[in-house]
């Protein structure tokens, strides 16, 4: 598979994301999160709006972060609470939506990982979703999301295969197709899925927006935040800007 379609197949959420994707490097992009905390200013509190498992909060928690993750699915939310129960004073779990989400306190960082910016395809979802984030730290606080890079996604062809892993007793296979509609901004990714023995196929299709740079200081400037900085992030691209 191209690797510019990974950071897709690990933005879908569900109970298999987890096994399905053993090769992505938690660590490294934990790290990458600090670097940017530490380079542009003093972060100790960092807010994780669609934290899924909590894979990225329990290494930022383990460096000595105060986290707290937002996650609108009870078994994710669950599991991450599991995740972190060993750093019962400086972590936590919240079950939400990030739409409705109220918090009492903002946080010195917000983060929004997985490319999830990207599955909001409309103009006015991506304002929806910045505003959201925008709310969650104080002035001059920082705000970092991935997204799907225009430039890489249209240097790269559209790959089409077939993926396994194994789950308990059983082997699940995940058939994939992807176009790339330039017209719409947007990847189309088709996933049929087989577990074996008997079950499927089960067929989902996703629409995942994809960014140019100057686009993104555009929206960001119009939500109130301004571009601070990128930088690739295995096949996605890491951003972060600043509460104005």
């Amino acid at each position: 598979m191209n690797s510019v379609f990974e950071p897709l197949l690990a933005a879908l959420s569900g109970p298999v994301d987890e096994r399905f994707h053993r090769g992505k490097d938690y660590r490294a992009e934990a790290d990458q999160l600090r670097d940017v905390f530490l380079k542009e200013g003093s972060v100790s509190s960092v807010l994780n709006l669609g934290c899924g498992t909590g894979r990225h909060l329990e290494l930022l928690a383990a460096a000595g972060y105060d986290v707290v993750g937002v996650e609108r699915s009870p078994e994710l939310a669950s599991r991450a609470r599991v995740r972190l129960a060993g750093f019962p004073s400086r972590a936590a779990v919240v079950e939400a939506d990030l739409f409705e989400l109220t918090m009492d306190r903002t946080f010195d960082a917000v983060i929004m990982m997985f490319a999830m910016l990207g599955h909001q395809v409309t103009n006015h979802r991506v304002r929806s979703t910045l505003d959201a984030l925008r709310r969650q730290v104080g002035h001059g606080g920082l705000v970092v999301f991935d997204v799907l890079d225009a430039a890489q996604v249209l240097a790269s062809p559209p790959v089409n295969g077939v993926l396994s892993f194994t789950s308990g007793d059983r082997e699940v296979l995940i058939a994939h197709t992807t176009v790339v509609n330039v017209a719409a901004q947007v990847i189309e990714l088709c996933l049929r899925t087989w577990e074996l023995p008997g079950g499927g196929p089960v067929e989902q299709t996703y629409t995942i927006r994809y960014f140019a740079q100057r686009e993104l200081a555009l929206v960001l400037q119009v939500a109130g935040l301004e571009l601070v900085g990128s930088a690739p992030l295995a096949a996605s691209r890491l951003v972060w800007a600043r509460r104005i």
